[in-house]
């Protein structure tokens, strides 16, 4: 089933832009370009609506997001909410900064970086799945020059993701992270020009739909689990994950898609 046939008002948004761009595939585009795409109460209250809706939506198995505009994927919070009231705006709209960070998520999500990433832009992009972005990208975590720390996961994701003096270089100097050399160490999967950004990230996107769905969810789950939880927990988790997958439609459609020689039909069931 197309999730485009699903009803849902993609123009209720006014931070951003949401539109199908396959059966299994949605685009959800940063679109406050006048303050270079950065997150305010709003933008995080509707992105936390989008998280909701592509989670409790079978049909939809992959999430590309991206700015709009050519310069700027997303300048990270906006300052001007950001120092009202200690923030509380930005926190209380969806019980957090970040809403890829908080709220409960099994889909994946690919961040097409159409332009430079800096503070909680980079978080937001670093708790995608999978990272596309123009060779021109630049990536920072800037919070100590404005006495903020970078709790929307910079600290975390980095320190699991980099070795620690490049990541000390980028909290504590301010380091700026160039897109080839941020892939060169792991950090982002492709790096491409402006012209095949989104084609890209459509590629990573259908190769990810080709996959059993709930073998991808619960993959997607354990490898969050391996990079910030606890090894006993971890185990726990991975075996209540592949007991579910025993009992599903599509592990019984797999085993018999291959005694059939032929391709699965997934039904994430």
């Amino acid at each position: 089933m197309s999730f485009a046939n699903v009803s849902f008002d993609y123009q209720k948004f006014q931070a951003l832009i949401v539109q199908p761009l396959s059966e299994q595939v949605m685009l959800v585009t940063l679109n406050r370009t006048q303050a270079h795409n950065a997150y305010n109460a709003n933008m995080v209250s509707e992105l936390g609506q989008i998280v909701a809706f592509t989670e409790a939506t079978v049909a939809i198995k992959v999430v590309i997001l991206t700015g709009a505009g050519e310069k700027v994927f997303c300048a990270g919070a906006d300052l001007k909410e950001a120092f009202i009231d200690s923030g509380k705006g930005l926190l209380n709209a969806h019980g957090g900064y970040n809403p890829l960070q908080y709220m409960p998520r099994r889909k994946v999500w690919i961040a097409a970086l159409n332009g430079h990433a800096f503070g909680g832009g980079l978080e937001l992009a670093l708790h995608c799945d999978l990272l596309v972005a123009e060779e021109k990208v630049q990536l920072a975590l800037p919070e100590t020059r404005h006495s903020l720390l970078p709790l929307g996961g910079g600290i975390t994701q980095l320190a699991a993701l980099l070795p620690a003096p490049i990541v000390k270089e980028m909290i504590l100097a301010g380091g700026v992270l160039e897109a080839n050399r941020a892939y060169s160490l792991g950090l982002i999967n492709r790096v491409t020009d402006s012209q095949n950004l989104l084609s890209a990230a459509c590629e990573l996107a259908e190769q990810v739909t080709r996959n059993a769905p709930l073998a991808v969810q619960a993959a997607n789950t354990l490898l969050e689990h391996c990079l910030h939880g606890d090894p006993a927990t971890l185990a726990i988790r991975m075996q209540q994950e592949l007991e579910q997958l025993q009992q599903s439609e599509d592990f019984t459609e797999s085993s018999q898609a291959f005694k059939e020689k032929r391709e699965p039909l997934w039904k994430g069931k």
